[in-house]
């Protein structure tokens, strides 16, 4: 009987925390939010060239000239467009606690969303960035659970040496 109970708890557990991504969980961010799905709720103003660079603000220049791998963030955007990080994974050359993702992601100020229809909803976004040595990729990704993960945009900016010294500035 208390294995019995003790799975009921594990599966209403996992239930409640399901919705976080990735493997670096916040706990700051509220539990309820709508995933998306087939559509894009929400963007970076003006455009992914300026979330990178937003992104790497404060970032030494010689680690952004070294800066390799990926950041998948799980970004939920509350219906007064503040951000909030719910769940990450950081891939790169930048540590966790240089890189702090959370507080990075939070005080970027370009996030927006739309309202078509989830005017009272906490929407998330998946958001991967892939830092390559010739140039940056942002890929959007929807999530169903029956049609898994899904590519609802993908943006590719070259780098150059000027990119990584204006990024500071």
């Amino acid at each position: 009987m208390k294995c019995f109970l003790l799975s009921i708890f594990w599966l209403i557990s996992l239930s409640v925390f399901g919705q976080k991504m990735y493997v670096e969980q916040s706990t700051i961010c509220p539990l309820r939010f709508m995933l998306e799905d087939k559509d894009q709720y929400i963007f970076y103003e003006p455009n992914d060239s300026i979330l990178i660079v937003d992104f790497l603000n404060g970032i030494e220049e010689k680690q952004i000239a070294k800066l390799k791998g990926v950041v998948m963030m799980q970004v939920m955007i509350d219906t007064a467009n503040n951000a909030c990080c719910v769940s990450y994974t950081n891939k790169t050359t930048i540590s966790n606690k240089k890189l702090n993702i959370p507080n990075r992601l939070q005080n970027m100020p370009g996030w927006k969303r739309t309202y078509e229809g989830v005017e009272n909803e906490n929407i998330c976004a998946l958001i991967n960035i892939v830092f390559n040595k010739y140039d940056y990729q942002v890929k959007h990704i929807g999530y169903n659970r029956n049609r898994g993960k899904q590519l609802l945009k993908s943006s590719v900016y070259k780098r150059s040496i000027a990119d990584t010294t204006t990024i500071n500035k």
